[in-house]
Protein backbone atom coordinates (compact mmCIF):
# COMPACT_ATOMS: atom_id res chain seq x y z
CA UNK A 1 0.00 0.00 0.00
CA UNK A 2 1.43 3.11 -0.89
CA UNK A 3 0.51 6.79 -0.28
CA UNK A 4 2.02 10.14 -1.50
CA UNK A 5 2.36 13.21 1.88
CA UNK A 6 3.55 16.73 0.63
CA UNK A 7 3.65 19.27 3.41
CA UNK A 8 6.40 21.72 3.40
CA UNK A 9 6.89 23.85 5.82
CA UNK A 10 6.65 27.88 4.77
CA UNK A 11 10.07 29.86 4.82
CA UNK A 12 11.19 33.41 5.13
CA UNK A 13 11.98 34.52 1.27
CA UNK A 14 15.75 34.49 0.01
CA UNK A 15 17.46 37.02 -2.19
CA UNK A 16 20.16 39.26 -1.48
CA UNK A 17 21.72 41.73 -4.21
CA UNK A 18 25.52 40.78 -4.91
CA UNK A 19 27.17 42.83 -7.27
CA UNK A 20 27.43 42.30 -10.78
CA UNK A 21 28.29 43.75 -14.77
CA UNK A 22 25.87 44.05 -16.86
CA UNK A 23 27.50 44.27 -19.90
CA UNK A 24 30.41 42.10 -21.34
CA UNK A 25 33.61 43.61 -19.83
CA UNK A 26 32.18 45.28 -17.05
CA UNK A 27 33.87 43.94 -13.77
CA UNK A 28 32.40 41.41 -11.91
CA UNK A 29 32.29 40.73 -8.03
CA UNK A 30 32.03 36.73 -7.65
CA UNK A 31 29.01 36.00 -5.58
CA UNK A 32 29.18 33.97 -2.81
CA UNK A 33 26.43 32.76 -0.33
CA UNK A 34 23.17 31.94 -0.16
CA UNK A 35 22.48 35.42 -2.29
CA UNK A 36 20.73 35.05 -5.50
CA UNK A 37 22.89 38.34 -7.62
CA UNK A 38 20.96 40.77 -9.72
CA UNK A 39 22.71 42.27 -12.24
CA UNK A 40 22.67 46.46 -11.17
CA UNK A 41 20.63 48.45 -12.47
CA UNK A 42 18.52 45.77 -14.63
CA UNK A 43 15.94 44.06 -12.58
CA UNK A 44 17.15 40.75 -13.83
CA UNK A 45 18.78 37.88 -10.87
CA UNK A 46 21.84 35.36 -11.70
CA UNK A 47 21.00 31.74 -10.66
CA UNK A 48 23.01 28.51 -11.47
CA UNK A 49 22.36 26.67 -14.40
CA UNK A 50 24.39 24.47 -14.59
CA UNK A 51 27.89 23.00 -12.01
CA UNK A 52 29.69 20.15 -10.97
CA UNK A 53 31.96 19.72 -8.27
CA UNK A 54 35.83 19.43 -8.53
CA UNK A 55 37.56 17.05 -7.72
CA UNK A 56 42.02 16.01 -7.04
CA UNK A 57 43.24 14.34 -10.07
CA UNK A 58 43.62 9.96 -9.98
CA UNK A 59 46.94 8.62 -9.67
CA UNK A 60 47.62 8.03 -13.16
CA UNK A 61 46.07 9.43 -16.94
CA UNK A 62 45.10 12.76 -18.48
CA UNK A 63 44.01 14.14 -15.06
CA UNK A 64 47.39 13.53 -13.33
CA UNK A 65 49.31 14.27 -16.62
CA UNK A 66 47.48 17.64 -16.75
CA UNK A 67 47.08 19.46 -20.16
CA UNK A 68 49.31 22.02 -21.94
CA UNK A 69 48.53 24.28 -25.34
CA UNK A 70 45.86 21.95 -25.54
CA UNK A 71 42.28 23.74 -25.84
CA UNK A 72 39.61 21.29 -23.93
CA UNK A 73 35.43 21.69 -25.31
CA UNK A 74 32.90 20.79 -22.96
CA UNK A 75 29.37 19.91 -22.87
CA UNK A 76 27.33 21.55 -20.50
CA UNK A 77 23.12 20.69 -20.31
CA UNK A 78 21.61 23.72 -18.39
CA UNK A 79 18.57 23.52 -16.18
CA UNK A 80 17.47 26.99 -16.32
CA UNK A 81 17.95 29.52 -19.57
CA UNK A 82 18.57 33.31 -19.35
CA UNK A 83 19.65 36.58 -21.51
CA UNK A 84 23.27 36.11 -19.90
CA UNK A 85 25.78 34.05 -18.21
CA UNK A 86 29.27 33.76 -16.67
CA UNK A 87 31.18 31.15 -16.27
CA UNK A 88 32.68 29.50 -13.11
CA UNK A 89 36.71 27.79 -13.22
CA UNK A 90 38.23 26.22 -10.53
CA UNK A 91 42.18 25.32 -9.51
CA UNK A 92 40.63 24.03 -6.58
CA UNK A 93 43.28 21.06 -6.46
CA UNK A 94 45.60 22.46 -8.38
CA UNK A 95 49.38 22.79 -7.67
CA UNK A 96 50.09 25.52 -10.04
CA UNK A 97 48.40 28.71 -11.18
CA UNK A 98 46.49 28.00 -14.07
CA UNK A 99 46.60 29.77 -17.08
CA UNK A 100 42.88 30.46 -18.63
CA UNK A 101 43.83 31.28 -22.50
CA UNK A 102 41.14 32.42 -25.04
CA UNK A 103 37.53 31.14 -23.80
CA UNK A 104 34.30 30.25 -26.03
CA UNK A 105 30.76 29.79 -25.37
CA UNK A 106 28.27 28.58 -28.18
CA UNK A 107 25.35 26.40 -28.70
CA UNK A 108 26.43 23.13 -30.44
CA UNK A 109 26.00 21.84 -34.11
CA UNK A 110 25.09 18.08 -33.66
CA UNK A 111 24.36 17.54 -37.37
CA UNK A 112 27.73 18.39 -37.99
CA UNK A 113 30.10 17.30 -35.07
CA UNK A 114 29.03 16.15 -31.50
CA UNK A 115 32.04 19.04 -30.91
CA UNK A 116 31.29 21.83 -33.15
CA UNK A 117 29.66 24.31 -32.37
CA UNK A 118 26.40 26.08 -34.42
CA UNK A 119 27.33 28.65 -36.97
CA UNK A 120 26.66 32.35 -35.42
CA UNK A 121 26.29 31.37 -31.97
CA UNK A 122 30.00 31.07 -30.82
CA UNK A 123 31.01 34.15 -28.36
CA UNK A 124 33.88 34.83 -26.40
CA UNK A 125 34.22 35.26 -22.75
CA UNK A 126 35.86 37.62 -21.18
CA UNK A 127 37.55 37.88 -17.27
CA UNK A 128 39.01 40.64 -14.68
CA UNK A 129 37.04 43.62 -16.60
CA UNK A 130 37.67 42.18 -20.40
CA UNK A 131 41.13 40.33 -20.59
CA UNK A 132 41.08 37.69 -23.05
CA UNK A 133 42.36 35.26 -20.25
CA UNK A 134 43.31 34.96 -16.63
CA UNK A 135 45.35 33.34 -13.99
CA UNK A 136 43.53 31.20 -11.48
CA UNK A 137 46.17 30.28 -8.45
CA UNK A 138 46.56 27.09 -6.77
CA UNK A 139 43.58 26.35 -4.81
CA UNK A 140 41.63 29.12 -6.24
CA UNK A 141 38.74 30.06 -8.69
CA UNK A 142 37.93 32.62 -11.06
CA UNK A 143 34.40 33.78 -12.10
CA UNK A 144 34.21 35.37 -15.67
CA UNK A 145 32.77 38.67 -17.08
CA UNK A 146 29.38 38.38 -17.49
CA UNK A 147 28.58 37.31 -21.62
CA UNK A 148 25.48 38.62 -23.60
CA UNK A 149 24.44 35.20 -25.11
CA UNK A 150 20.59 33.93 -24.92
CA UNK A 151 20.75 30.74 -23.20
CA UNK A 152 18.38 28.05 -23.57
CA UNK A 153 17.06 25.59 -20.68
CA UNK A 154 17.43 22.01 -21.47
CA UNK A 155 19.05 22.44 -23.82
CA UNK A 156 23.37 21.87 -24.16
CA UNK A 157 26.04 24.76 -24.27
CA UNK A 158 29.38 23.83 -25.71
CA UNK A 159 32.43 25.76 -23.22
CA UNK A 160 35.92 26.08 -24.66
CA UNK A 161 38.72 26.81 -22.68
CA UNK A 162 42.61 27.26 -24.20
CA UNK A 163 45.25 25.64 -21.73
CA UNK A 164 47.92 27.44 -23.03
CA UNK A 165 50.63 26.29 -20.42
CA UNK A 166 51.18 23.36 -18.71
CA UNK A 167 48.68 23.10 -15.38
CA UNK A 168 49.51 20.20 -13.49
CA UNK A 169 47.38 17.50 -11.94
CA UNK A 170 44.27 18.81 -13.36
CA UNK A 171 41.20 19.77 -11.10
CA UNK A 172 38.42 17.95 -12.85
CA UNK A 173 35.30 15.79 -12.49
CA UNK A 174 35.83 12.43 -13.23
CA UNK A 175 32.50 11.45 -13.85
CA UNK A 176 30.57 13.38 -15.86
CA UNK A 177 28.57 10.95 -18.17
CA UNK A 178 28.67 13.45 -21.18
CA UNK A 179 31.55 12.92 -24.05
CA UNK A 180 33.78 16.29 -23.89
CA UNK A 181 36.85 16.68 -26.50
CA UNK A 182 40.51 17.48 -26.60
CA UNK A 183 42.15 19.52 -28.82
CA UNK A 184 45.45 18.98 -30.78
CA UNK A 185 47.83 20.88 -29.38
CA UNK A 186 46.90 25.13 -29.73
CA UNK A 187 44.41 27.79 -29.03
CA UNK A 188 40.91 26.03 -30.89
CA UNK A 189 38.56 27.74 -28.36
CA UNK A 190 37.53 29.97 -31.59
CA UNK A 191 37.19 26.98 -33.96
CA UNK A 192 33.42 26.39 -35.51
CA UNK A 193 34.12 22.98 -36.56
CA UNK A 194 35.04 20.23 -34.41
CA UNK A 195 38.21 18.95 -36.70
CA UNK A 196 41.03 20.02 -34.11
CA UNK A 197 39.36 17.79 -31.47
CA UNK A 198 40.59 14.37 -31.78
CA UNK A 199 40.57 12.90 -28.22
CA UNK A 200 37.45 12.49 -26.60
CA UNK A 201 37.37 12.20 -22.74
CA UNK A 202 33.92 11.40 -20.13
CA UNK A 203 35.25 14.21 -17.38
CA UNK A 204 35.09 17.93 -17.35
CA UNK A 205 38.00 19.76 -16.83
CA UNK A 206 38.72 23.07 -14.74
CA UNK A 207 34.78 23.93 -15.11
CA UNK A 208 32.55 23.88 -12.48
CA UNK A 209 29.82 26.14 -12.80
CA UNK A 210 27.45 28.24 -15.48
CA UNK A 211 25.38 31.16 -13.98
CA UNK A 212 22.36 32.54 -16.26
CA UNK A 213 20.52 35.95 -15.36
CA UNK A 214 17.47 36.68 -16.54
CA UNK A 215 13.91 38.27 -14.82
CA UNK A 216 12.54 34.79 -14.28
CA UNK A 217 15.35 33.63 -12.07
CA UNK A 218 14.14 32.42 -8.81
CA UNK A 219 17.17 30.80 -7.35
CA UNK A 220 18.72 27.06 -7.14
CA UNK A 221 18.33 23.76 -6.11
CA UNK A 222 21.36 22.03 -4.84
CA UNK A 223 21.79 18.25 -5.12
CA UNK A 224 24.72 17.03 -2.99
CA UNK A 225 25.68 13.74 -3.35
CA UNK A 226 27.79 11.07 -4.58
CA UNK A 227 27.51 8.35 -7.98
CA UNK A 228 23.82 8.40 -7.69
CA UNK A 229 23.28 12.09 -7.93
CA UNK A 230 26.36 12.27 -10.50
CA UNK A 231 23.96 9.65 -12.43
CA UNK A 232 26.40 6.98 -12.47
CA UNK A 233 24.35 4.12 -14.73
CA UNK A 234 22.61 6.86 -16.62
CA UNK A 235 22.60 7.01 -20.58
CA UNK A 236 26.22 8.83 -21.80
CA UNK A 237 25.63 12.19 -23.29
CA UNK A 238 21.75 11.17 -22.51
CA UNK A 239 21.38 13.94 -19.43
CA UNK A 240 19.28 11.15 -17.38
CA UNK A 241 20.58 12.37 -14.20
CA UNK A 242 17.72 12.46 -11.20
CA UNK A 243 18.84 16.48 -11.72
CA UNK A 244 17.72 16.58 -14.73
CA UNK A 245 14.69 14.92 -14.57
CA UNK A 246 13.75 17.31 -11.82
CA UNK A 247 14.67 20.06 -13.37
CA UNK A 248 12.77 19.65 -16.60
CA UNK A 249 9.40 19.03 -13.49
CA UNK A 250 10.43 22.77 -11.91
CA UNK A 251 10.46 23.96 -16.11
CA UNK A 252 6.88 22.46 -16.21
CA UNK A 253 5.68 23.60 -13.08
CA UNK A 254 4.81 27.12 -13.37
CA UNK A 255 4.97 27.83 -9.62
CA UNK A 256 8.87 26.85 -9.92
CA UNK A 257 9.62 27.58 -13.51
CA UNK A 258 12.99 29.31 -13.49
CA UNK A 259 14.45 27.92 -10.23
CA UNK A 260 17.58 26.18 -11.26
CA UNK A 261 19.27 22.84 -10.10
CA UNK A 262 23.09 22.33 -9.37
CA UNK A 263 24.51 18.84 -9.24
CA UNK A 264 27.45 18.68 -6.84
CA UNK A 265 27.17 14.87 -6.68
CA UNK A 266 30.78 12.55 -6.68
CA UNK A 267 31.03 9.69 -7.80
CA UNK A 268 32.34 7.47 -4.55
CA UNK A 269 32.02 10.53 -2.35
CA UNK A 270 30.95 10.18 1.20
CA UNK A 271 29.69 12.28 4.01
CA UNK A 272 33.09 11.87 6.61
CA UNK A 273 36.18 10.70 4.58
CA UNK A 274 37.94 12.28 1.73
CA UNK A 275 38.68 10.47 -1.51
CA UNK A 276 42.80 11.12 -0.52
CA UNK A 277 42.08 8.72 2.43
CA UNK A 278 41.76 5.76 -0.69
CA UNK A 279 43.22 4.69 -3.86
CA UNK A 280 40.50 7.51 -5.43
CA UNK A 281 41.49 10.94 -4.72
CA UNK A 282 38.77 11.61 -7.29
CA UNK A 283 36.20 10.59 -4.86
CA UNK A 284 36.63 14.48 -3.82
CA UNK A 285 36.69 16.44 -0.73
CA UNK A 286 34.05 14.65 2.00
CA UNK A 287 30.84 16.18 1.64
CA UNK A 288 31.60 18.25 4.63
CA UNK A 289 34.57 19.47 3.51
CA UNK A 290 33.16 20.90 0.59
CA UNK A 291 29.95 22.11 1.47
CA UNK A 292 30.86 26.30 1.55
CA UNK A 293 32.71 25.54 -1.82
CA UNK A 294 29.83 23.18 -3.49
CA UNK A 295 26.88 24.15 -1.78
CA UNK A 296 26.92 27.65 0.22
CA UNK A 297 29.29 29.91 -2.13
CA UNK A 298 26.51 28.75 -5.22
CA UNK A 299 24.72 31.35 -6.59
CA UNK A 300 21.16 31.97 -5.70
CA UNK A 301 21.03 28.62 -3.06
CA UNK A 302 17.26 28.17 -1.50
CA UNK A 303 17.28 24.61 -1.19
CA UNK A 304 19.39 21.51 -0.70
CA UNK A 305 18.20 17.94 -1.80
CA UNK A 306 21.10 15.93 0.58
CA UNK A 307 21.55 12.45 -0.60
CA UNK A 308 24.57 10.45 0.62
CA UNK A 309 26.02 8.52 2.78
CA UNK A 310 26.14 4.83 1.29
CA UNK A 311 29.54 4.97 0.26
CA UNK A 312 29.98 5.74 4.25
CA UNK A 313 28.72 2.63 4.56
CA UNK A 314 30.30 0.31 2.34
CA UNK A 315 33.54 1.56 2.14
CA UNK A 316 36.25 0.68 4.54
CA UNK A 317 36.79 2.10 6.90
CA UNK A 318 32.98 1.52 7.16
CA UNK A 319 31.16 4.38 9.34
CA UNK A 320 28.43 3.56 12.01
CA UNK A 321 24.30 4.55 10.94
CA UNK A 322 24.62 6.90 13.95
CA UNK A 323 28.12 8.75 12.72
CA UNK A 324 26.66 9.51 9.12
CA UNK A 325 23.51 10.39 10.41
CA UNK A 326 25.60 12.76 12.89
CA UNK A 327 27.39 13.87 9.54
CA UNK A 328 24.14 14.53 8.05
CA UNK A 329 22.94 16.53 10.92
CA UNK A 330 26.00 18.86 10.93
CA UNK A 331 25.52 19.64 7.17
CA UNK A 332 21.77 20.43 7.61
CA UNK A 333 22.81 22.77 10.77
CA UNK A 334 25.28 24.50 8.92
CA UNK A 335 22.65 24.80 6.00
CA UNK A 336 20.00 26.42 8.61
CA UNK A 337 22.59 28.72 9.97
CA UNK A 338 22.50 30.49 6.11
CA UNK A 339 18.69 30.20 5.78
CA UNK A 340 19.12 27.31 3.37
CA UNK A 341 16.19 25.03 3.48
CA UNK A 342 17.63 20.91 3.50
CA UNK A 343 15.56 17.99 2.79
CA UNK A 344 17.80 14.97 2.95
CA UNK A 345 17.11 11.67 1.21
CA UNK A 346 16.74 8.32 1.83
CA UNK A 347 19.62 5.16 0.87
CA UNK A 348 18.30 3.17 -2.04
CA UNK A 349 18.60 -0.50 -1.97
CA UNK A 350 22.38 -2.07 -3.00
CA UNK A 351 21.64 -6.24 -2.62
CA UNK A 352 24.17 -7.84 -5.20
CA UNK A 353 26.29 -5.29 -5.68
CA UNK A 354 29.92 -5.61 -5.42
CA UNK A 355 30.24 -4.20 -2.22
CA UNK A 356 27.35 -5.33 -0.21
CA UNK A 357 27.53 -6.53 3.13
CA UNK A 358 24.72 -7.79 5.45
CA UNK A 359 26.44 -5.47 8.55
CA UNK A 360 25.88 -2.52 5.64
CA UNK A 361 22.48 -3.35 4.73
CA UNK A 362 22.03 -3.14 8.59
CA UNK A 363 23.89 -0.04 8.85
CA UNK A 364 21.51 1.55 5.65
CA UNK A 365 18.01 0.35 7.38
CA UNK A 366 18.98 1.62 10.44
CA UNK A 367 20.25 4.96 8.84
CA UNK A 368 16.71 5.22 6.52
CA UNK A 369 14.83 4.99 9.59
CA UNK A 370 16.48 7.64 11.97
CA UNK A 371 16.29 9.83 8.58
CA UNK A 372 12.26 9.22 8.35
CA UNK A 373 11.80 10.07 12.52
CA UNK A 374 14.15 12.99 12.19
CA UNK A 375 13.09 16.46 12.67
CA UNK A 376 16.62 18.20 11.73
CA UNK A 377 15.61 18.08 8.04
CA UNK A 378 12.78 20.44 6.29
CA UNK A 379 11.56 17.30 4.64
CA UNK A 380 12.70 13.86 3.88
CA UNK A 381 12.34 12.18 0.45
CA UNK A 382 11.73 8.20 0.58
CA UNK A 383 14.37 7.66 -2.12
CA UNK A 384 14.25 4.08 -0.88
CA UNK A 385 10.64 3.75 -1.12
CA UNK A 386 10.39 4.99 -4.60
CA UNK A 387 13.07 2.41 -6.07
CA UNK A 388 12.96 -0.85 -3.94
CA UNK A 389 11.34 -4.01 -4.85
CA UNK A 390 8.45 -4.83 -3.15
CA UNK A 391 9.01 -8.28 -3.26
CA UNK A 392 12.58 -7.77 -2.35
CA UNK A 393 12.85 -4.46 -0.64
CA UNK A 394 16.95 -5.06 -0.12
CA UNK A 395 17.44 -4.91 -4.41
CA UNK A 396 16.50 -2.19 -6.69
CA UNK A 397 13.01 -2.87 -8.50
CA UNK A 398 14.77 -5.01 -12.07
CA UNK A 399 13.21 -2.12 -14.12
CA UNK A 400 15.39 0.78 -12.51
CA UNK A 401 18.34 -0.74 -12.06
CA UNK A 402 21.27 -0.38 -14.24
CA UNK A 403 22.73 -3.93 -14.02
CA UNK A 404 25.29 -2.91 -11.08
CA UNK A 405 22.30 -3.44 -8.91
CA UNK A 406 23.48 -0.08 -6.63
CA UNK A 407 23.06 2.64 -9.53
CA UNK A 408 20.09 3.42 -11.34
CA UNK A 409 18.95 3.56 -14.86
CA UNK A 410 16.98 6.96 -16.75
CA UNK A 411 13.72 5.41 -15.17
CA UNK A 412 15.20 4.69 -11.26
CA UNK A 413 16.40 8.15 -11.76
CA UNK A 414 13.24 9.50 -13.09
CA UNK A 415 11.61 7.83 -10.25
CA UNK A 416 13.61 9.42 -7.47
CA UNK A 417 12.86 13.15 -9.40
CA UNK A 418 9.30 12.16 -9.48
CA UNK A 419 9.25 11.45 -5.50
CA UNK A 420 10.93 15.03 -4.62
CA UNK A 421 8.21 18.07 -3.72
CA UNK A 422 8.40 20.66 -5.98
CA UNK A 423 6.17 22.90 -3.58
CA UNK A 424 8.29 25.16 -0.86
CA UNK A 425 11.48 24.62 -3.28
CA UNK A 426 11.38 27.85 -4.21
CA UNK A 427 9.58 29.49 -1.03
CA UNK A 428 10.63 30.80 2.06
CA UNK A 429 14.16 30.08 3.53
CA UNK A 430 14.59 27.62 6.62
CA UNK A 431 14.53 28.66 10.15
CA UNK A 432 15.03 24.74 10.80
CA UNK A 433 14.21 21.18 10.40
CA UNK A 434 10.56 20.14 10.29
CA UNK A 435 10.55 16.46 9.75
CA UNK A 436 8.27 16.41 6.75
CA UNK A 437 8.04 12.72 4.69
CA UNK A 438 7.43 12.90 1.31
CA UNK A 439 7.18 10.16 -1.22
CA UNK A 440 5.99 7.09 -1.80
CA UNK A 441 5.60 5.09 1.31
CA UNK A 442 5.28 1.04 1.88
Amino acid sequence: MSATTFLMGVRRSLVATALAGVLVGTPLMAPSGAAAGRAAGSGETWAGSWATAPAPAAPTGISQDGLDNRTVRMVVHTSIGGSGLRLRLSNAHGTVPLAIGRTTVALPDPAASPSSAAPGTLRQVTFDGGAAGTTVPAGGGAVSDPVAFDVPADHDLLVSVHLPEPTGPATWHWLAQQSNYVSEPGDHAADTGGAAYTRTETSWFFLTGVDVRGPAERGTVVALGDSQTDGGGSTQDGNGRWTDALARRLAADPSTRGLGVLNEGIGGNRVLRDGTETDRPQRGTSALGRLDRDVIEQTGVRTVVLYEGINDLQLEPCASAQEVLDGLRTIAGRLHERHIRVVVGTLTPFKGSALYTDAAELARTRLNAALLASSDFDGVVDFDAAVRDAADPQRVRDGFDSGDHIHLNDAGYRALADSVPLTGLAGEPSTGGTGTVHGRQS
